[in-house]
């Protein structure tokens, strides 16, 4: 018996499943303050030199900022360097010469307009002018985080087990996030703001894990809507707490070390009964099962544990198998594996572009993050009704060319209209959320058994790369202003036109092997929808045999030259 029959004992997903999901979902919210913080932690401020004692030489009744402005001479900003704004990076030579030409580097230090933010990374650190390139840095080294974190996680949870990996990873992303807030420079910044990073996907990772193999197959994905809700509650409460915190320390602490006393409650949840089974515990499994049972008033007879079978032989495979290597080594495979990676790339790097350059909108970063947070959870519900109606392929073209049509859209709408360009932007932030969770879906959906894990994973690095290389396609927007956009644009448009090349997956059996899913074309998916499945069938079987053959004939010619070679 399979494990997933124990649920109609257990219950799919009754009293106890709700409230043990829900209980341990809700440390997502201050995930958000980890990640999509950084638009606050790295809020930009307007800045220019400071000039010591400039309240005490003047009359001025306004803060020092507002004090220089109306006082002091800043030079003319000189429209030839991209990088440098003279007007708020240099100052004249003398001061005290109202015809003074000759202009230097700030002596000083900065002087930063408090009326958006009390303080963020920018000031804290004075990574202005030269070293503004290092704000763009320190929001990748975040998202730099996730590669270890994706690795190093996924391995504790298998080996140590679902609720230990859930409780280390919470404890080390509570440890990194007040541990940045206490940051006294840059560097130190850059280096724990990596750390926090790789745990706080490692809280995902590891949540996700747990409450999928709490619940039976068909309300999984119920799961994903359940997790989007929360994420959808956390930028809200992000965007209502970081308006009233005006300080990115203050911001980043509260975001850390309000959920510690879930700390307790992670320390009484039960251990997941599908690896305590992997790992040969039955006892503790059936413990677990029956008191999940007995609360859903279900029954649990004593013998079903001892019926289901064990996944570690079934689902083992030779390492040849599930190789990178054996992706690519068929053409119709490789054709449809690139297409993923592309579209992977191409959802995380709009997806974080447009969330952390919602400040270059000129409107209410507040009220955008808000914005954000209810098209998250709007997104994912039209795209879960959507793929079901339409197909996966179709909805995932759609998704990522409206997403390209919006940014393209951008690109021409001057900044004199901050109203409808964020509009706009908030539509493709709309597209390219139902995109993350298509694209997911129908790379499981393509993939065979065989290869589904190392193929998922494969796509998942190039995503993670591209969310390394967001912040620095916003910050070369000094180079060229809508530099950004046409990126946005031109990779959402192509890789949407590219999706049209891979097959529905929608109703499809999954392959099981490589060279199943190698067969799997437009036609032959075509075929299947039409309702000719036994014709597919039969002919899928005819070319398996007749590609196993030819190896065979390839094997064997190879082997007789190689004899009379040696003759």
């Amino acid at each position: 018996m399979k494990f997933d029959n124990v649920f109609k004992y257990t219950g799919e997903y009754d009293r106890y499943h709700k409230i043990l999901v829900n209980v341990v979902l809700c440390v997502l919210i201050s995930g958000v303050f980890a990640n999509i913080g950084t638009v606050f932690y790295n809020g930009k401020m307007d800045h220019y030199c400071k000039v010591p004692n400039i309240l005490e030489n003047t009359s001025c009744s306004g803060t020092e900022y507002e004090c220089g402005l109306d006082n002091l001479m800043l030079p003319p900003d000189d429209e030839s360097t991209s990088f440098i704004n003279e007007t708020k990076c240099r100052m004249y030579t003398n001061l005290a010469r109202s015809n003074e030409t000759q202009i230097t580097k700030c002596k000083y230090g900065w002087t930063y307009d408090q009326s958006q933010y009390e303080s963020t990374i920018v000031s804290e650190f004075d990574l202005v002018c030269d070293d503004s390139y290092k704000v763009s840095l320190a929001a990748s080294s975040f998202l730099f985080g996730y590669f270890f974190g994706s690795i190093i996680f996924g391995a504790v949870c298998d080996y140590f087990g679902r609720k230990r990996g859930i409780l280390l990873a919470f404890l080390l992303r509570t440890l990194a996030g007040i541990t940045l807030s206490f940051a006294e420079t840059y560097w130190f910044y850059f280096v724990i703001r990596v750390i926090h990073g790789c745990v706080n996907i490692g809280v995902y990772i590891s949540l996700f894990v747990y409450v999928n193999e709490f619940v039976a197959p068909s309300k999984r994905g119920l799961m994903s809507l359940i997790i989007q809700v929360y994420i959808s509650v956390g930028f809200v409460i992000l965007a209502f707490v970081a308006y009233f915190i005006r300080s990115w320390s203050n911001l980043l602490l509260i975001g850390s070390a309000c959920p510690i006393p879930f700390v307790i409650v992670y320390l009484f949840i039960p251990e997941s009964p599908r690896w305590l089974l992997l790992k040969k515990r039955p006892d503790e499994a059936k413990a677990i099962l029956q008191k999940i049972a007995k609360f859903n008033n279900k029954d649990l007879p004593d013998n079903v544990i001892d019926h289901i079978e064990l996944p570690t032989d079934s689902t083992k495979q030779p390492s040849t198998f599930a190789s990178v290597l054996n992706i690519f080594r068929y053409p119709n495979m490789r054709k449809k594996t690139l297409i993923l990676i592309y579209c992977w790339f191409t959802a995380c790097l709009v997806y974080y572009g447009l969330t952390y350059g919602v400040e270059g909108l000129d409107v209410n970063v507040y009220v955008g993050i808000c914005v954000m947070g209810v098209l998250e959870f709007i997104s994912t519900l039209a795209s879960i009704i959507s793929i079901q109606k339409f197909g996966r392929r179709s909805i995932l073209a759609i998704c990522l060319i409206f997403t390209g049509t919006m940014s393209f859209i951008n690109i021409w709408i001057p900044s004199s209209f901050p109203n409808i360009r964020t509009a706009i932007s908030m539509t493709g932030r709309f597209f390219v959320n139902g995109t993350f969770m298509i694209v997911y879906l129908i790379t499981a959906e393509i993939f065979s058994t065989d290869v589904r894990t190392t193929g998922l994973g494969i796509c998942s690095f190039m995503a993670r790369f591209a969310g390394v290389l967001a912040p620095q396609i916003l910050f070369l927007e000094k180079l060229w202003k809508p530099l950004p956009l046409v990126a946005f644009s031109f990779t959402s448009m192509s890789a949407g036109l590219l999706v049209l090349l891979l097959p529905e997956t929608l109703n499809y059996p999954l392959p099981q092997t490589i060279e199943e899913a190698e067969l799997v074309t437009r036609d032959t998916n075509r075929n299947w929808r039409t309702g000719d499945d036994l014709k597919l069938k039969s002919d899928l079987d005819l070319k398996l045999r007749s590609e196993k053959d030819m190896r065979k004939n390839e094997m064997s010619d190879q082997k007789e030259e190689i004899l009379n070679s040696t003759v």
